[in-house]
């Protein structure tokens, strides 16, 4: 699960019984959060991977943005495309294609 602070402190973190029960606890922790404020989240992770300091923590930054795209994906394909197709530019990461 994710273990990283900028994450922990939005929400205190679910541990899962099994490997299994991943999913539902990743869809429950996103299904809180308005697309805004997951767009919000992704540009914290930015600094978020640029202040960590060992390869571990990296990949768990990393890995926390990938649920977060995916997250993005499900509630808006389309507009997720379109973002990644101009080039997945950031600082700003898909804000400008979810938030109008």
């Amino acid at each position: 699960m994710i273990v990283f602070g900028w994450l922990r402190r939005v929400r205190p973190r679910a541990r899962p019984r099994t490997s299994r029960d991943a999913a539902p606890v990743q869809e429950e922790l996103f299904a809180r959060f308005s697309t805004p404020e997951l767009c919000a989240l992704w540009r914290k992770s930015r600094a978020g991977l640029h202040a960590t300091s060992t390869p571990v923590a990296r990949a768990r930054v990393a890995a926390a943005r990938g649920l977060l795209l995916d997250e993005l994906e499900r509630r808006e394909p389309e507009a997720m495309a379109e973002w990644l197709q101009s080039g997945a530019l950031e600082p700003d990461g898909p804000s400008a294609y979810l938030v109008r």
